[in-house]
């Protein structure tokens, strides 16, 4: 019996020990963080981490898109036109995102709400990926398979088994943002 035990306790520590989320970044989101952080379109934190394997929230992905196209020290005529009853002037990401969502890069939800801190689904990053492209015109399909099928066709989707509703990492985000720089605009 004590033999049996001790086989149980091993296994459970060899399964435990050698139990990798399935969150944590991979080499591919790691190159591609560092390669963004290079670029100065991704930013770390204090302590000098990219932080991939943290969920990444729509105020942040707004930023990051506004940064990508240059756009994050310019003022763009219109975008204060572009109000979501729940980003106060006052929030730290309040200009990007009115800059984001007047670069129709992204939207709001039906009720006027953009739920700023909420973490972003794939589907939803796919979408901006494709519409920094300008890709996105005459989509076939319905969402969000249109959006993830141009990505696919892009370049800018690699995987096969895909979790649309999945909150995503800053890792995730790193690599479809690499592969999105890296699509041939045709």
């Amino acid at each position: 019996m004590l033999k049996k035990i001790q086989i149980i306790l091993f296994v459970i520590v060899l399964s435990v020990v050698s139990f990798k989320p399935s969150f944590a970044a991979t080499d591919s989101q790691i190159q591609a963080g560092n390669k963004l952080r290079t670029l100065k379109i991704l930013a770390g934190y204090e302590d000098g981490s990219l932080r991939l394997d943290n969920h990444i929230t729509r105020a942040e992905i707004a930023t990051i898109l506004v940064r990508v196209l240059g756009y994050e020290n310019t003022i763009i005529v219109g975008m204060e036109e572009q109000k979501f009853k729940d980003v106060k002037d006052s929030h730290w990401a309040s200009s990007n995102i009115k800059k984001a969502a007047k670069l129709g890069l992204i939207t709001g939800y039906p009720d006027g709400s953009f739920k700023p801190n909420q973490d972003i689904t794939y589907a939803e990053i796919t979408a901006m990926m494709v519409r920094i492209t300008k890709q996105d015109k005459n989509l076939e399909g319905v969402w969000p398979n249109n959006y993830i099928n141009k990505g696919r066709q892009l370049g800018i989707v690699q995987e096969e088994n895909i979790n649309f509703n999945q909150k995503v990492t800053r890792g995730t985000v790193a690599e479809l943002l690499w592969n999105t720089l890296l699509v041939k605009i045709k």
